[in-house]
């Protein structure tokens, strides 16, 4: 598949340290990033995160410093775009 003729996305799973102090600043950066909190408890964090491979990259490292407890990755799924006559 050529790159300009592809739609790739991935997703990921970050489970993340949520303390009441920084809850809201983890759930800002979710937002940002057009994520989702999946599952929450009165520790952590769970966020889901699909797009591509660099804004999944960059979600990591905003999240890291919080204390990033687990992180599952799918890998890259692709399909080729249509052409414009279909």
């Amino acid at each position: 598949m050529e790159p300009d003729q592809t739609i790739a996305r991935e997703m990921a799973l970050f489970r993340v340290q949520a303390a009441v102090e920084n809850r809201a600043d983890i759930m800002q950066f979710a937002e940002i990033f057009k994520a989702r909190i999946v599952d929450v408890s009165r520790r952590t964090l769970t966020i889901e995160v699909t797009g591509t491979q660099d804004k999944i990259d960059s979600f990591e490292r905003m999240i890291r410093p919080h204390g990033l407890i687990e992180m599952a990755r799918t890998g890259e799924v692709a399909i080729t775009r249509s052409r414009p006559d279909q």
